[in-house]
């Protein structure tokens, strides 16, 4: 930190933004609106100058754990999918979360975040948007995403075993600014929670600290203010209806601290239970930290009777993957404590695909349809390539992965 002809010269490196001035950094903030933001999503049509799915465009093969199903739930016109948990008998209406991944993809370590819910007790629902993992729609990088989320809203509180009354929303990065776009259109959220979200976009790009590089989520024009208006909840924290909570990380940039206490100050000016507060992490490892904090709030928005209903749960072990039509081998590493298989096929996941051990062989089996995949070996933490197949590409990852091509 220093001085340029009088003014406090700050580089905001954790976040990934850099501004030159203080006094400058929070200009322009978004204005903010008096119009209910239902009342301007009913008028208001996005302009996109490019019309496509998600720009995060890997398509992978996603297995639930052998609690959770995957359901389709209709948006509009739209079939997209989620992952739900079974627990959901009809004798018994328990509350339930709504999950909102960050990103612009759903993988297995984002359900991961969202399974202390579970462990609480709640029934957890975990929706794919409009245009991610190879889905029907159009991304529109939040704006019409607003309407799935609340038409998955509308599916959980129909299932049996959920309380439709009391449904909880919260989500991380992308997934919590929607979050808090989803409660300023609709009271039907008993509470919310967010974790690092960007409550205001104008300073996010188009702002004195605009994020550098190239964004490829931002499929409007960003010189549009109104288009980046629709998309900032502080511009409609008059709208909010439901108490909540804005968690940011220590390694948030100051740009996005700013804008959840200026989100706070404002909503508890017209009597809002809410609260922005700083948790020890970065923007990935902060959220298994506040996540007891969430979990503590949605109880006490639930009261003693119905906090009563919330059964602690342990989750299931995971156990080896020996049931496929494409099978990887690895040979030795005998000592190894657990040997997992990641690659294209799913996401880089390395964790979720367990090998187990046959003839004293690493296995992992699972179902691939005809085409080329990249993979590798994860023992211990280790990643390494197959020794046993020669053949190696650019995983796009920085290193070179082992290839398999699978026939019809």
């Amino acid at each position: 930190m220093g001085s340029i002809g009088g003014l406090i010269a700050v580089v905001l490196v954790a976040g990934g933004y850099v501004a030159t001035h203080s006094s400058r950094l929070f200009e322009p903030e978004v204005r903010i609106r008096e119009e209910d933001y239902v009342e301007t999503r009913r008028h208001f049509r996005t302009r996109l100058v490019r019309e496509a799915g998600s720009p995060q465009r890997d398509v992978f093969t996603l297995v639930p754990p052998v609690y959770v199903d995957e359901v389709e739930y209709p948006s509009g016109a739209l079939r997209l999918k989620a992952w739900l948990t079974r627990d959901r008998q009809a004798g018994q209406k328990l509350p339930a979360v709504l999950f909102l991944h960050g990103g612009f993809e759903f993988g297995a370590a984002d359900w991961d975040m969202a399974v202390p819910y579970w462990q609480a007790g709640f029934v957890v629902m975990a929706p794919m948007l409009r245009g991610e993992n190879g889905q029907q729609g159009t991304f529109s990088f939040l704006y019409d995403e607003v309407d799935d989320v609340l038409a998955a809203a509308e599916f959980l509180g129909n299932q049996p075993g959920v309380d439709p009354d009391r449904i909880f929303l919260a989500g991380h990065s992308a997934g919590g600014t929607l979050t808090l776009l989803t409660v300023e259109a609709s009271g039907r959220f008993r509470a919310a929670a967010s974790f690092d979200a960007s409550p205001d976009q104008q300073l996010l790009y188009n702002g004195s600290a605009r994020k550098p590089g190239n964004h490829r989520e931002v499929v409007f024009d960003v010189e549009d203010s109104l288009e980046l208006q629709v998309r900032s909840p502080l511009a409609y924290v008059a709208s909010i209806r439901s108490p909540v909570r804005l968690y940011y990380s220590v390694e948030a940039s100051t740009l996005n601290r700013r804008s959840s206490e200026r989100f706070v100050e404002l909503a508890r000016a017209r009597g809002v239970d809410a609260n922005a507060i700083r948790v020890w992490g970065s923007h990935m490892s902060h959220v298994a930290r506040a996540m007891p904090r969430s979990i503590a709030f949605f109880r006490h928005r639930l009261g003693p009777e119905s906090g009563r209903l919330l059964t602690p749960r342990t989750v299931p072990p995971l156990t080896a993957s020996l049931k496929g039509n494409t099978t990887f081998r690895l040979r030795g590493h005998q000592e190894a404590r657990v040997v997992a298989l990641a690659g294209s096929f799913n996401g880089w996941d390395s964790q979720h695909v367990l090998c187990g051990k046959e003839s004293g062989v690493w296995v992992c089996r699972i179902d691939l349809p005809p085409g080329k995949y990249l993979y590798q070996f994860v023992v211990d933490d280790e990643w390494i390539n197959d020794p046993d197949n020669p053949v190696l590409e650019d995983s796009g990852n920085g290193s070179m992965a082992s290839v398999i091509e699978t026939k019809p």
